[in-house]
């Protein structure tokens, strides 16, 4: 059954004034089951990386005192009530006390199906630099962020589409019409380790340049009637910049009418709330 959750980001934040600050751990609230959870890296040594005069041991124990806040395991000592865990406004009030080198992002919603699934994913998503390059964000990672604020935005976005050219279908994420223009919008994650030193990202790019061209070719035919151009938009999630992905990032530039390159969950987000505002209401 879909459910209502709410989550946060917990970040450590060496110095407030310069406004840095790296991703450690995440959080996870569902009123209706009164459950909350929390989890933290333990990849301190990039946290050391990123701050060289931190107290690892001295933030550990911190973090411990955390955890008995944001957890509904009855073995835990602080743990907050089933009446306060019933509260869909307890993330909110309970990660405000945190102002100094440990402090919440704004308050997220989606809605879930398998808690501890898209715990999981969040958690992957967000603590990035814990997970292995072969676990990290895919394509599938990418569409599922992208779907949650669509669906969660209930406006009119058709997913997995395809353009027809001739006898052939090009396949598409993400179709909708525009205020000025019908959107198409592809997607590419360049994540993934090179072991060979054989880079699959230009040919990706070479292909998908082709069949744009292809699109652009036919597109006024298809479009005339409707007063209005095809604009495709290129989405690429970018993990390390690697030679392989600059040459395909400068191969889709030269094509493309956009390419929005997007490198965490929140930048995804953000791409996603993009074209919930662009959509005409029909």
């Amino acid at each position: 059954m879909e459910r209502v959750c709410k989550f946060s980001i917990l970040r450590y934040v060496p110095d407030e004034i310069r406004k840095e600050f790296i991703n450690i751990g995440l959080v996870l609230h569902s009123p209706e089951d009164t459950y909350v959870d929390i989890k933290f890296t333990t990849n301190f040594s990039r946290v050391l990386a990123f701050d060289d005069e931190v107290d690892i041991k001295f933030l550990k124990i911190v973090l411990d005192g955390v955890k008995d806040s944001f957890t509904s395991l009855k073995l835990s000592k602080g743990r907050p009530s089933e009446e306060d865990l019933r509260k869909s406004e307890f993330l909110n009030c309970a990660t405000a006390f945190y102002s100094n080198q440990l402090q919440f992002s704004p308050i997220y919603t989606i809605r879930s199906t398998n808690i501890s699934e898209d715990f999981d994913d969040l958690f992957k998503t967000y603590v990035y630099f814990d997970i292995h390059k072969a676990e990290r964000i895919t394509i599938e990672k990418v569409k599922s962020i992208m779907n949650r604020v669509i669906k969660e935005k209930s406006v009119k976005v058709k997913r997995d589409t395809s353009f027809n050219i001739g006898a052939e279908k090009i396949k598409l994420d993400y179709q909708y019409e525009a205020k000025d223009s019908h959107k198409l919008i592809k997607m590419f994650s360049f994540d993934y380790q090179n072991k060979n030193h054989v880079y699959p990202e230009p040919k990706l790019a070479k292909e998908w340049t082709w069949n744009f061209s292809r699109i652009k070719q036919i597109s006024n035919n298809c479009f005339e009637k409707s007063n209005k151009g095809l604009n495709i938009v290129t989405l690429v999630y970018v993990g390390e910049k690697t030679e392989g992905v600059k040459i395909a990032l400068d191969i889709l530039k030269t094509e493309s009418n956009e390419v929005v390159q997007v490198n965490d969950a929140e930048s995804i987000e953000q791409f996603a709330n993009r074209i919930t505002n662009e959509v005409v209401s029909v």
